[in-house]
Formats: structure tokens, C-alpha cells, sequence
């Protein structure tokens, strides 16, 4: 964790040494009604698998998902169907069951499969490995990749083309089919791979209500085992944020809000490779700081501040208080004061 000079207190130091009390406070709050119907609505893991899948078997009728607010039900009802022929582990709504909270149930219970999540357009997946995220593909090449990366200027574009409609059929990523071509390296098909798979899952953080199901037992496609699976998925899931850029229509904002750690946040964002700017922001939180003051501390455009708090919030690593939450300072009376002065001075 780079350390910060001037104002700021380092995350290890000054937060923890003056405010301790009220970081326990931020974490110690009770369940809420909302968490428990999320927690009622996760399927226990069930007792004997499921048949063999391929790695990514057909999805349930996007029509039947695209409706996030009206057709809830049917969404509902289609999981059910799927949950009866597939190995499901778990499933839920981000209303309810955030995305953050499914990727640590990966992490926690060490899950290969595939995580499906579906939202108003085509589902995405993610594939996973003893609790490591591989990457994220999905059949719609507009939101995987719409412009052809500058990595294949020197392909032949007949065989893009091909390998962007086997994607478009199988849902294998075509830096792997072009790789199979050797039209692209293996290293360079699964940086592409990595990089547009958080590129696509980046969406998903601002979308209104996403249906997911974790699958378990589901084979990797060809050359997704030459991919390193990421460890730590709270560094994958930062570096998926990062895409996002502009969040003005999908988030109320009040620069008064006070941010401060949630009861484990404190001790993964120590974890967090944090670039320098997120270092300094997170070393401001201490549960009395506004929105705006930590803004102002560190000479950084609200909407600068607003985007970077994002990114910790759909973390759960920082959860924001009302200003009206806050006691105000105490005030001392004149003669507390002026007692005060005299004994100093004797």
C-alpha cells in the first residue's frame, strides 16, 4: 500500500489510531431485512452432482430475462426450470445479492463452474476455478468487443470474422479460435481474453437488477486452461471497476454522505493493489469525513471523488452514513475555556 504525505493519514496509521471506535461502529450494525431475504433466497449446494454440461450450455430464453421489472417472475421461474437439470450452487438477484457478495461466495467455497448472469441483454459468464476467477465471455460480440482490437490489424479479416461468429455461437472467446488458427499468439489470445472479459463484466456493476446462478462442474473451453486464473477476486473485480467511467444516471449522490469501513473492509482494501489515487482517497476514511471534505483535503473534482467511492462501495469495502448520522463536535462553554487556559498556564 503506497503511503501518502502531507494531510492525508496512511490507511494503517491514521485511521486506525484515531478512529477505531468508529470503524467498529460502521461494521457492527445488525442484519438488515434486505440481507435476509437475500441469504433466504441463496439454494443450498446440492447433495449429489448434477449431470455433465459443456462448458457453457444453452442459456434460458433472453426474452424471458429482458424484462427487469415486469417479468420478474418469469425470471424467477426460469432459474427454477434450469436449477432442476443443471448443478446449481446458488442463485439470487443483485437486488438482493450483490454481485460483490456472489464473487466471495466463489471465492469462500473454493467453486469451479460458471457464474451466469442475466440482465436485459445477452447473459454473461463468468467461469471460475477452485474459487479463481478465469474470465468473462458472453455471445454478443457488441458488448464483448465491438471494434476490432488494434492487436489484430495484421489478421486476415475473413478469419476474425469467423472467429467472431464461432463467439457469436458458442460463446468462446475469439482471441482463442484465432489462436487456434495460429492467426495470434496463446500469451497474447489470453491477455485479450482477460482483458475484455473485465471490460464486459464492467457493465454489469451499473446495471439495475441482474438475475445470476452459479453452475457448478462445468469444463473450461479449449486453451481456457492456458489461462492463469486471478487469485484474488477482489483485485479482479477493482480492475472491472475501473472500466466504468460514468455513473451520473445510475447512482444518487450526496456529497455530504460520510464514508467508513464496513466490519472486514478495513482489512481487504490492505490487500487492494490501489493505485496511488485510490490509496490517498481510502486513507480519508474515518467515519467523520464527508464526501466533500475528503474531495476538498485532496484538491479532487467531485465527480473524480463521486466515480473512485463508487468503486469501494460496489466492493462493500465502504458503506456511506447520512450527514445527520454524525454527532456534531462538542461545544465547550467560555468558562470550560477559560478554566482551561488558567491551568495550562500554572
Amino acid at each position: 500500500m503506497p503511503k501518502t504525505s502531507g494531510e492525508p493519514n496512511s490507511i494503517q496509521s491514521g485511521v486506525e489510531s484515531e478512529n477505531s471506535a468508529d470503524l467498529d461502529q460502521a461494521g457492527g450494525g445488525s442484519v438488515s431485512q434486505e440481507e435476509e431475504t437475500a441469504a433466504n433466497q441463496i439454494s443450498a449446494p446440492p447433495e449429489s452432482p448434477g449431470k455433465s454440461h459443456d462448458w457453457w450450455s444453452a442459456p434460458p430464453p433472453t426474452a424471458d430475462w429482458a424484462q427487469p421489472a415486469a417479468n420478474d417472475e418469469t425470471a424467477a421461474d426460469n432459474v427454477s426450470k434450469e436449477s432442476t437439470t443443471a448443478d446449481v450452487y446458488f442463485c439470487g438477484q443483485t437486488s438482493f445479492f450483490p454481485l460483490n457478495r456472489a464473487l466471495q461466495a466463489i471465492v469462500k467455497e473454493k467453486l469451479s463452474g460458471s457464474l451466469r448472469l442475466f440482465w436485459d441483454q445477452e447473459p454473461i459468464v463468468l467461469l471460475t476455478q477452485n474459487g479463481e476467477i478465469v474470465f468473462a465471455t458472453t455471445r454478443d460480440l457488441e458488448l464483448y468487443c465491438p471494434e476490432s482490437p488494434a492487436a489484430l490489424a495484421n489478421v486476415d479479416a475473413e478469419i476474425v470474422a469467423k472467429a467472431r461468429a464461432e463467439q457469436s455461437g458458442t460463446g468462446t472467446p475469439l482471441f482463442f479460435t484465432l489462436a487456434q488458427a495460429e492467426a495470434i499468439t496463446r500469451p497474447a489470445a489470453v491477455e485479450l481474453a482477460q482483458h475484455y472479459g473485465q471490460k464486459l463484466f464492467s457493465q454489469l456493476w451499473l446495471a439495475p437488477r441482474v438475475w445470476l446462478m452459479f453452475e457448478k462442474h462445468v469444463e473450461l473451453p479449449s486453451l481456457g486452461n492456458d489461462v492463469t486464473p486471478e487469485p484474488d477476486v477482489d483485485d479482479w473485480a477493482l480492475e472491472s471497476l475501473r472500466f466504468v467511467q460514468d455513473i451520473s444516471e445510475h447512482m444518487g449522490f450526496d456529497p455530504r454522505a460520510i464514508p467508513a469501513y464496513t466490519k472486514d473492509g478495513f482489512d481487504r482494501i490492505r490487500k487492494l493493489q490501489l493505485t496511488s489515487d485510490e490509496a490517498q482517497f481510502a486513507s480519508q476514511f474515518n467515519g467523520v469525513r464527508s464526501v466533500q471534505q475528503i474531495a476538498k483535503n485532496l484538491r479532487l473534482d467531485l465527480k473524480l471523488a463521486r466515480l473512485t467511492l463508487f468503486r469501494f462501495v460496489a466492493l462493500e469495502i465502504v458503506e456511506c452514513w447520512p450527514a445527520s448520522t454524525v454527532p456534531p463536535p462538542e461545544r465547550k462553554s467560555i468558562l470550560q475555556r477559560v478554566t482551561r487556559l488558567i491551568g495550562r498556564r500554572r
